[in-house]
């Protein structure tokens, strides 16, 4: 019988130096071998064990957080943030929160915890310039902004559910009055372009109501406003520049016309209107200007218009003591709780009298209360805040 000479037998135990110790490669299994082997497989089961507890309490973690966090915040049955009723209750966004970043994930916590399902935003500030790119007139001249950030952010809001209103600034724009041609309110001598102010002061040009050039490139900016995504677009400075240097002020075109300076701005809003189709129009104007208007700014008021919504400023501003508010006499004493009732309550019974508006979105300034209006939540509100506040006193 043959025996394979490379059969060695099994052995219990070993020296460290002999030849067959079963740390060396010699292809042959050992007994000693099989305990150092179910070793290692155990430490291997170990390992695998404690990594897999680790990962079972992230995934725990992580969706107890996201639970959380869903419950905390409105949600709707479409997944949106926030669920839109039809009713406005919007939250100013600064230009550097609408361009993206940390500014706008800091302003997201704002509007989360301020209960607003909508964000006004400008669209064309007071300076004539847009807060995206745009085509023709607005490139060429400057006005359009260098990126498209502000459309990516507003892309963003819309997804979450939140409506989007864009303030379209009108005649109040020194850009294109500066640069289009035949467009600005002009010096008494028909020429030279007037400013609101001396030179040296700052004074800036104004766009003339009565150039039909200017109009056309509003009435482009309006049109531009709702392809940029606007759920409602609001104009403001839709008026006359006013100031201790407007009777200097001449517009050509005016004697010509056959309109009259109040006539020539409700014809802009139809026209603004007809631009903006299906999407609602509002038309920002001070609360003194509501009772009967302002012959300076308007040449009448402004309030009954072709416009959807009248969008009243309840600010303090132009009043003095004595004014009626309704049936109350307005009083610099008046607190902010009797103020917001009594000018509401004026804002409502001009509303109930006019022919054409169907509606008021109250713009209210910063740091005010919005449930001191009464039924507040079935008003339209868009709040302004301090970062905007600061901005405009600049």
């Amino acid at each position: 019988m043959f025996h394979d000479r490379d059969l060695k037998p099994r052995k219990r135990s070993y020296y460290s130096f002999s030849k067959n110790y079963p740390s060396r490669r010699t292809g042959t299994t050992y007994a000693i071998g099989e305990t150092r082997a179910r070793r290692e497989k155990e430490r291997r089961a170990n390992v695998v064990y404690a990594v897999a507890m680790v990962v079972v309490f992230a995934v725990v973690f992580a969706a107890a957080y996201v639970g959380i966090s869903l419950y905390e915040r409105p949600i709707s049955d479409d997944g949106a943030a926030v669920q839109f009723d039809g009713t406005y209750h919007a939250l100013y966004i600064t230009p550097e929160e609408l361009g993206g970043g940390i500014a706008f994930e800091l302003f997201s916590d704002t509007l989360a915890d301020s209960g607003a399902n909508a964000v006004l935003l400008d669209y064309k500030n007071k300076d004539g310039r847009l807060c995206t790119q745009a085509d023709e007139t607005a490139g060429e001249i400057g006005a359009s902004a260098a990126t498209s950030s502000a459309a990516d952010t507003v892309a963003r809001l819309k997804a979450q559910g939140y409506r989007v209103i864009a303030r379209v600034y009108c005649f109040c724009d020194p850009l294109a009055a500066s640069l289009l041609p035949g467009c600005a309110v002009t010096e008494r001598d028909g020429a030279t372009v007037w400013l609101d102010a001396p030179a040296r002061s700052g004074g800036q040009p104004w766009l003339n109501p009565y150039s039909e050039a200017a109009v056309t490139y509003l009435l482009s900016a309006v049109e531009s406003a709702v392809e940029f995504g606007a759920d409602m677009v609001l104009l403001d400075a839709v008026q006359f520049p006013t100031g201790d240097r407007a009777e200097q002020a001449a517009f050509p075109g005016e004697t010509e016309s056959t309109y009259s300076r109040n006539a020539v701005l409700q014809r802009f809003i139809e026209r603004a209107k007809e631009a903006a189709r299906d999407v609602p129009l509002a038309v920002a104007m001070p609360l003194s200007a509501v009772p009967a208007g302002d012959a300076a700014a308007y040449g009448g008021g402004i309030f009954d218009s072709a416009a959807d919504f009248a969008a009243v400023e309840l600010t303090r501003d132009g009043l003095s003591d004595g004014d009626a508010l309704g049936e109350t006499a307005y009083a610099a004493a008046m607190d902010d709780a009797a103020f917001y009732t009594a000018a509401s309550a004026a804002v409502e019974a001009r509303l109930a009298d006019n022919y054409r508006t169907s509606g008021v979105l109250y713009i209210l300034p910063a740091g005010a209360d919005a449930s001191q209006l009464s039924g507040a939540s079935e008003k339209q509100t868009a709040l302004l805040r301090e970062t905007a506040k600061a901005e405009e006193a600049e």
